[in-house]
């Protein structure tokens, strides 16, 4: 397989830019000075009950009661197989906090971009500007990590949604599939369902888009796969349901 390198080359200039955006935006990480986020000492708080528990009972349990009025600890603390649980990491490159969020959130921006046909250089800069928009730093800072992460997976997801109404198969349910899986594994059900009203718009577009009975096969094909993404996303934990 000969690979293009011309081609290649703009994507390489992507990354290396976010790369290096990212390590100076994020200086102070690679200097070993960390974030005092208030969201994560409060997280740490409502999940000392469970981790007493599990010290005594040798598990978590299913309810924390220390967070509102009580709620599922599946949003504080609780422990289960996630074959996925390391690729945030591999993607984001090994980068520390905060700066892999941005890294991320800029390459799933670039990905929807690629999938949109936009420039690749154009791409660059739009992903700029959605990974250090005002809010992402802001809620970094405050130690909102799992709506950061849902926020900055999204794109990518929507990026698989076009591939595969455009007839790209294999890459648009590889990639919906795999960013639906870390969109629902981040854990963020609020940016979760703001996500899928937005790929149920891009759904319903296609929908009226392809009235014409020649596209009908490929539109429901899409559509399957479309289905099959999502609900192998949903089954996050890569186990049974």
């Amino acid at each position: 397989m000969k690979i293009d390198l011309k081609k290649l080359l703009p994507h390489l200039i992507a990354v290396a830019t976010f790369v290096i955006v990212s390590i100076l935006f994020c200086k102070p990480a690679f200097e070993g000075k960390v974030l005092q986020k208030h969201d994560i000492v409060s997280v740490n708080g409502m999940a000392k009950n469970a981790l007493d528990y599990k010290e005594k009972f040798g598990h978590l349990p299913l309810w924390n009661t220390n967070l509102f009025s009580g709620m599922p600890n599946y949003q504080v603390a609780i422990e289960g197989p996630n074959y996925l649980l390391n690729f945030s990491k591999i993607m984001s490159l090994g980068l520390p906090k905060p700066a892999n969020f941005f890294f991320l959130a800029c390459i799933c921006f670039y990905l929807l971009c690629i999938a949109f046909r936009s420039n690749p250089f154009v791409g660059i800069f739009g992903a700029l500007a959605f990974a250090y928009s005002t809010y992402d730093p802001v809620i970094i800072s405050a130690g909102h990590d799992t709506k950061m992460m849902a926020i900055a997976f999204a794109p990518a997801l929507l990026a698989g949604l076009v591939w595969l109404y455009e007839k790209k198969y294999w890459i648009g349910i590889a990639v919906t599939t795999l960013f639906a899986t870390m969109e629902v594994t981040a854990n963020h059900p609020q940016i979760n369902y703001y996500v899928f009203i937005a790929a149920g718009g891009m759904t319903l577009s296609d929908i009226i888009r392809g009235g014409n009975k020649k596209e009908g096969k490929h539109r429901v094909s899409a559509w399957k796969w479309a289905v099959v993404g999502a609900m192998r996303g949903l089954r996050k934990d890569g186990g049974s349901w």
